[in-house]
């Protein structure tokens, strides 16, 4: 790594995308008028089912969460089942809600709550990494999968290893997930603090310049061994986007995608209240220089794309299928 590089291309960079953090921020600003939760937390009490999640309606506090905030970083979820669950668990939820705000609980044990209690949230817990950075921008940085976290303290030739047994007297191995987070984001927000070009920075436009200078590796694109797929009613997994419209047949109601349409065969595929776009893979939509505005959603059976934030949101239904398993 080479720090001075770093610098000198800091300021193009700067230049660049300035404009797109500062409409990101403004949207962040309206998130935060209608779910002030951090600064009036008696707030989560007046929080309602159809507020938490009403498929359709876009002021939701999860549509806000995963589209109306993607900006400040994307999360690829795939499905809208996880927010369904939120929905179904208003009780569960809240309370998850009211210790994010919480200011007696460190970073790590807001992380490391009970999220798994509603189904869809457990994992990396990337979704609730998310809402955690929504009220808490100034201290945890938008970069939720904690591989990417590790890829980008590798390349900044910090030893995140050794440094768990300084933060937690044990080795990085046997962290939680949330106290991996809190370990690995504080790493980067000292690397960015001790420098005087770095520090002027936000995070998230800090987050944004370490996937531009180390972008994590993608799978290489090789053809992949097709799975049978014979409780879906179909042989294999799809090679082609007649199969993709099929499977989102069969599933648009758990989708939350209650009503479709109109299925056709130009662009847009379908009209299901929203705009859908099918494609085997998400890379396809780009591929296929569709318009961007032309739709509300990729509907594809993998998400192939690290990064789409320019792109309408991306349902992959291969994510879908995997947690009916």
């Amino acid at each position: 790594m080479n720090e001075e590089k770093l610098k000198a291309d800091l300021e193009e960079f700067e230049r660049k995308n300035k404009g797109n953090i500062e409409k990101a921020w403004k949207k962040h600003k309206e998130f935060l008028r209608q779910y002030p939760f951090r600064e009036q937390p008696e707030n989560i009490d007046l929080l309602t089912s159809d507020k938490i999640y009403n498929s359709g309606d876009k002021n939701t506090f999860l549509y806000w969460i995963e589209f109306g905030l993607k900006e400040l970083g994307h999360i690829r979820v795939g499905r809208a089942l996880y927010a369904e669950n939120a929905r179904n668990n208003p009780e569960i939820f809240k309370e998850l809600l009211r210790k994010v705000v919480d200011e007696t609980l460190s970073i790590s044990q807001k992380i490391d709550l009970h999220w798994e209690d509603i189904k869809g949230w457990g994992g990396d817990k990337i979704i609730a990494k998310k809402v955690v950075f929504c009220y808490y921008p100034e201290q945890v940085l938008p970069i939720f999968k904690t591989e990417d976290l590790e890829h980008f303290l590798k390349n900044l030739n910090m030893d995140f290893k050794k440094e768990a047994h300084s933060l937690f007297g044990k080795s990085y191995d046997a962290l939680s997930i949330g106290q991996k987070f809190e370990l690995l984001n504080n790493l980067l927000i000292s690397f960015k603090n001790k420098s005087p070009e770095f520090k002027k920075l936000d995070n998230l436009l800090f987050a944004r310049f370490l996937y531009e200078q180390f972008p994590p590796e993608r799978l290489p694109q090789i053809m992949r061994e097709t799975k049978p797929l014979h409780s879906l009613g179909i042989l294999f997994e799809p090679e082609y986007e007649q199969e993709v419209v099929y499977l989102f047949a069969v599933f648009h109601r758990e989708l939350g995608f209650p009503y479709i349409i109109k299925i056709r065969n130009e662009f847009p595929d379908a009209w299901v209240m929203d705009k859908n776009r099918f494609e085997v893979r998400a890379s396809d939509f780009v591929q296929h220089k569709h318009d961007k505005k032309g739709c509300d959603f990729i509907v594809c059976w993998e998400n192939d794309l690290e990064n789409n934030e320019d792109l309408p949101p991306t349902i992959a239904l291969k994510d879908f299928v995997e947690e009916l398993k």
